[in-house]
């Protein structure tokens, strides 16, 4: 009996140490393309990763209410990143944010101002196209199926939550 309850607790360890380090994978991953986000908020009680498509109204919706809520922006700040949805034509869109001179700036016009925008001529970079290939790779990693897609860490806490699709996302902030 006892060598099984050994056993058990060996076998439970071992599955919960996998669990940590996958979180803290995750977190890695996600820290590690920062780099490629439009940051929305200066706050340091949460960071948001926000992956969006920028045609989906439902991403649109969610970017509108993190813009216009100024004091979520005080309180968090949102790593912004452009992921497509696979059944919508984003790419050049996704590029057209990417190369412009400011990306904070043209997001806002596609995403909230929802302009109509000529990307006909939009010629992306290597840059922009590897740094698109790491933000699909992290989000493949995350088995995500629908934008919005939030991922958050409050400050000093090893636990994140996960939001998929629009409602839990848009609840949230309302």
């Amino acid at each position: 009996m006892k060598f099984l309850l050994l056993l058990y607790l060996i076998v439970f360890n071992l599955l919960g140490a996998e669990i940590v380090d996958t979180k803290l994978k995750t977190k890695a991953e996600l820290e590690a393309i920062e780099r490629h986000a439009i940051v929305f908020g200066t706050g340091d009680a949460t960071k948001v990763y926000v992956f969006v498509d920028p045609l989906c109204r439902y991403s649109r919706a969610l970017m509108k209410k993190i813009y216009e809520n100024k004091m979520l922006q005080l309180s968090n700040t949102y790593y912004i990143f452009l992921y497509r949805l696979p059944r919508i034509e984003s790419e050049k869109t996704m590029h057209y944010i990417l190369e412009s001179s400011n990306p904070k700036e043209a997001l806002i016009e596609v995403m909230i101002d929802e302009e109509i925008i000529d990307t006909d001529s939009v010629k992306a970079k290597p840059s922009t196209l590897k740094a698109l290939k790491e933000i699909a790779k992290v989000g493949a990693t995350l088995d995500m199926t629908q934008r919005p897609y939030m991922i958050s860490f409050d400050k000093e806490s090893k636990y994140c939550r996960v939001s998929e699709g629009s409602a839990s996302c848009l609840e949230e902030f309302e």
